[in-house]
This record gives structure tokens, sequence and C-alpha cells, in this order.
């Protein structure tokens, strides 16, 4: 793919020109060896679309009169919150490593959301309007603006923007007194399609407000008691939607993010506004963070057949605040009971204590064990499941992060069920498999690309969306999870087989119904080829292949090793192509560009024609 081909494409699926710059943008992508196909970048216009249809001075107004935020002039990057929020500094540090690159980065104001939550839910009702007025144009040659137009005041009044925060606590609209928690629920909920699950579904007000709790919506009423929605035989069919909170609304009763936030500072105003992460129904412009920039730096030591059978996982309990009240609810704190021997023995034994409101419930009360087998394990016949997760899961909690802490930093309402277990040492590139569970902002340190980068099977639970996205396919380069992870031992069942692992892995013979699950691992084709800047065709042979199970046999006694290895080698390969230091940048400088465009005042005649010029004889 050439310069006029990459052109030709941006039109065809934009209905609008190249911005300014796009050529330029274009040999920097092509000196890296990198891939470009347009769906790479859909997530900018996604998130960029609602502020074409919203007049422009109103948009430059709320740009200079908010802040935090950095500034561009020149080439120099500056910020008025400079030192005060790591954020703003990586983010100043990726800039200024453009600028080293010779890059021209255009004049702009950035806004950045600098807390660790999501910060922008705008009514659904206002990004339908802003959506329906946006229009594309293609203005003919002779009329396209091909610079961008100095950043001035153009009359507009000084001032500080008021984003109008609301935190978690609600008053009477005119300085009244304080009337109670405001959950952040019940910002999420304008903020999603009328016709979805959670605009037309309940609010739990009740769950904060502890021994006034409704019997529903207690942690075990909303635990699964049968397969999920929307799944194929209860596995992930659709990451979109399984990661999608408008079509879960259970999900505000049993993750932290939503039930127990550490701050809550949310603006229903639409303005840009840049984040690391969004969820579905917020309204922040993605933008990569230092982190991601320097994710893909790490490498595996080990190849897969020296790596153990195991699935490490070792993080902080965050995901928001673990108090008295809220631990329970908590999607780290169900992950790391799980599994936890004790845990599932405690919730072995309560499958047959014939009380429908705790059957099958784990040790802590946050999990739960499907009755009847739903998920036909092996593994949960005969009483064996505890034994068979202690084989393999090294799971633990490197800080509790109390609300309330007592000795030695544990919790008082939860020492009973977990403690902190130390990182043990040079475990880089010595399992097979992790997880990787949001923090407080989704992935809170570029883990995703990092364990991509290492070779391992990545198993991913979340409610976040991350500029990567575009770029992943589920079943291919990672293993999605339900949000509520009831499908967990399912999928580690298919990959390990039913027998303890040991080191060098081995396996009994046990009989599994594999038919029952060769069809949940079949992983979808993207809709666009994959080529690379050169158009040589040498793009990545894994994209868009699936990895099967119908042509997989039992490779490690039931298990299904030579799978597990196919994804994890695929989606190291494919981080290694797309997942770069030279593609964070990459997408960064085209969201600049995209982005100085829209909040330009002649943004409807701009545009890079540069291919579209025939010379004369």
């Amino acid at each position: 793919m050439n310069l006029s081909d990459a052109a030709h494409r941006y039109r065809e699926k934009r209905s609008r020109h190249p911005p300014p710059g796009f050529d330029k943008w274009y040999a920097y992508a092509k000196a890296r060896d990198a891939l470009v196909p347009e769906t790479f970048f859909d997530q900018i216009y996604h998130d960029l679309g609602p502020f074409w249809g919203m007049p422009v001075n109103d948009v430059r107004r709320s740009v200079r009169g908010f802040s935090p935020k950095i500034t561009v002039r020149g080439g120099v990057v500056d910020s008025d919150a400079k030192g005060s929020y790591e954020r703003v500094s990586g983010l100043m540090g990726m800039l200024e490593e453009l600028n080293k690159e010779g890059v021209e980065v255009p004049d702009v104001d950035l806004p950045l959301n600098v807390n660790e939550e999501i910060a922008m839910l705008v009514p659904w009702e206002t990004m339908e309007t802003a959506v329906e007025f946006a229009r594309t144009f293609m203005p003919p040659l002779q009329d396209v603006v091909g610079a961008f137009s100095a950043l001035e005041d153009n009359g507009m009044e000084e001032g500080i923007f008021d984003p109008e925060w609301l935190d978690n606590r609600m008053y009477h609209k005119v300085g009244g007194p304080y009337l109670g928690p405001r959950p952040l629920w019940s910002l999420v909920q304008p903020a999603c399609p009328p016709k979805s699950a959670t605009a037309k579904g309940e609010l739990m007000v009740d769950i904060w407000h502890q021994g006034h709790t409704k019997g529903a919506h207690t942690v075990a009423a909303l635990l699964p008691l049968e397969l999920p929605a929307n799944s194929s035989e209860g596995y992930v069919a659709n990451w979109t939607m399984a990661s999608d909170v408008c079509e879960r609304p259970e999900l505000q009763g049993l993750y932290g993010s939503f039930f127990a936030p550490k701050s809550m500072s949310v603006t229903q105003k639409l303005f840009p506004l840049f984040s690391a992460s969004k969820i579905s129904g917020s309204n922040e412009i993605l933008i990569p963070t230092f982190s991601s920039f320097n994710a893909s730096t790490t490498a595996s030591r080990l190849p897969w057949n020296e790596m153990e059978m195991e699935l490490h996982w070792r993080g902080p309990a965050s995901g928001g605040a673990a108090s008295r009240l809220s631990w329970r609810r908590m999607h780290r704190h169900r992950f790391a009971s799980m599994l936890n021997a004790t845990h599932v023995e405690i919730a072995e034994a309560m499958l047959h204590a014939g009380n429908e409101t705790t059957v099958g419930l784990g040790y802590a009360g946050n999990f739960r064990l499907l009755p009847a087998n739903a998920y036909h394990l092996d593994t949960q016949k005969g009483g064996r499941m505890a034994e068979w997760v202690s084989g393999w899961a090294d799971v633990g909690f490197t800080d509790l992060q109390c609300d309330e802490p007592g000795d030695n930093g544990t919790c008082p309402y939860s020492n009973e069920y977990f403690s902190v277990k130390e990182q043990p040492g040079d475990v880089k590139g010595q399992y097979k498999y992790t997880a990787v569970l949001d923090g407080d902002t989704g992935d809170d340190g570029g883990e995703l690309v990092q364990r991509l980068v290492e070779g391992r099977v990545v198993l991913r639970a979340s409610v976040y969306k991350q500029w990567v996205d575009a770029r992943l396919v589920p079943w291919t380069h990672f293993v999605p999870l339900d949000n509520t992870l009831v499908d967990l031992y399912g999928i580690m069942e298919y990959f390990l087989g039913t027998a303890v692992p040991s080191s060098p892995p081995t396996f009994a013979h046990a009989h599994v119904e594999v038919e029952k699950h060769e069809h949940h691992f079949q992983t979808p084709h993207w809709d666009e080829e994959v080529e690379d800047v050169d158009g040589g065709g040498e793009a990545h042979e894994e994209h868009g292949r699936s990895v099967d199970v119908n042509e997989a046999q039992s490779d490690s006694g039931n298990g299904h090793d030579a799978q597990a290895q196919r994804i994890a080698e695929a989606g190291q390969q494919w981080a290694h192509q797309v997942l770069r230091r030279d593609d964070v940048l990459i997408y960064t400088y085209r969201l600049l560009l995209e982005y100085a465009r829209v909040v330009d005042a002649k943004r409807h005649t701009m545009g890079w024609v540069g291919d579209l010029f025939v010379e004369g004889p």
C-alpha cells in the first residue's frame, strides 16, 4: 500500500479528505515499517465524531478554559499542571519524543483526565444530537485548505470553563443539605441507549445502604446461576457486547469501579477530554499512555515448552475502594477467591447444601460454582476441583489497599479470606498463563501489552476500552473472560485438562467431552485485510486466523496445550508488529492531526489532497 492507496481508503471510509499533514504522517509510519490499515484508527473517529456536530467556537472555548491541559505551540510542549500529575508528565514525554523525531506536531490544547476513574458521561440524547448534526464534507480541490490555522483568540472571551463536576454526594440543587450518596451507576444509565438493558434496568440504590439491601441485590443473588446470556454455551462470543456495561446492569453490584470508585468526579457536559480508558457510554477521547509507550520493551526468556503449566497473577486489590461494605462486590477479590483452593473447597461443599441462596457459594461469598454443572466440567465432579485448582493457580494480592487497615496492612473485615502474597523472584518468562484484570482505570500499567509481548496466554476481563482494542482479536491474540468470571474454570479445563499439573506437565487420560467445547473457540476473521505500508503482503500471517478447536485433538492428556501455544505466539508476534513504541507514537500523531482539524475554525474545508492533483504534460 502506498500513500495514494492510504488516502483513497481514508476517503472511502471517512467521507472526508485526510487531514493536513497526512502525507508526513504516512511517511513517518512507513519509515518505521508500521502496519496502517484504516481500521486501526476507527477509535479516533468514534471519539472525535460528536465534535463535528458542535459549534467549533463552543468546542474551542471549553478547551481554552479547562485545566489541567497540555499545550503545544510551535513544537514547544508545556502544561499548566507540569509536574503535578503523572499522566500529564507521561503524555508530555511522548509529545516531546515526537518532536525529537522531527514530527511537526500541530498547535493544540489537550485537556486531560488525570483521575483514575472515568470522567465524562454525557446523556445519550445529547450525544445523539451531536452525532446527528455532524456532517461530512468533501470540498472541491480548489477550495481545500491544506494547513492548520494559527491558534488565536478569534474574539473568544477569556475565562474558566466549568464542567460542573458531579461527585459521590448528592445535594439539593440550590445549595441545600446533603441528600445521600450518588451512585456512579445513576450517571451511567442515562449515558446508555434507551433500549439497552442498563437504561431500562433498575438502579439498585439500596446496595449503598448497609443493612437495607434487598435480597435480590445481595452479592449472592447477583452472581450467575446459569450460563451468561449472549454467549456461546457460556463462553464469550462477542467481546464488544461482553464488555459493554450498557448491556450488563448486574455489574453495578459486581464491579468495584462502579460500586465503590476510589474517587468520583464526572461531568455530563460534552467537550474534548483525553483519557487512557473509557467505558461504553462514556465520552472521553482515548489516547495512549506513557505506560503503553514503554510496555513493549519487555520480552519473554523461555520457549513455550520450558514454561510452567501455571496461571500466575499478582496485583493490588484495586479496581475500587475495598471497604467493609464493598469488598465482596469487587472483581479482583472475586478472581483471587476463585483461584484459592480453600475457597473452592467450601464452594464444592455448598453445591450440596440444599439452600438455594447459598448453593455453590464460595468461602468469601463472592463467587459461586454453577449448580447442575452447567459448564459440564469433569473437575466439578466428585469434589476434585479444589485440588485441581491448587495444581496450577498461583494468584495473590501484593497490597490489600484496605479502607480500614489493621496490623501488617491486613483488612479487619477480610483478613479471614485474604493475605498479602509476595511476588516470587524472577518469575518473568516462567509461566504460560496470566490474567489482565481491570484496576482503578482499566489496564493500570500497560499490563496487556506487556503480557502479550512476553508470550503468555492472556485471559482478559474488562469493561474498559483502550486504544489497542481495534488491533486485537479475541480468541486469536487473547482469551476473553466474562466480567463475572463465571467461565474461568471452563476455559482453564479446556487448556490444561482435568489432572493436577506438575513440572514437567503430566496429565491423566480421563475422558472429557470435548465436543461440548469445540465450537466455543472459533475466532472471527477481520473484515479488512491487513497490509504493510510497503504493500509487500508480508503483514501478519496469524491475523484473522482462527484458533479453531475443531481441528484440535487432546494434545496433552485431555488438555489442549498446542491451542494455548498458538494463542500465546499469535499474540506475541502481533504485539511485536502493531503494539510497539513506534505504533504508540504513530497512533498519537494521527490523533493529533484529526483533533487539530476538528477544533479548527476552517475544519470543513481543510484536508490533504496532494494525491489528487494530476501533473500536466
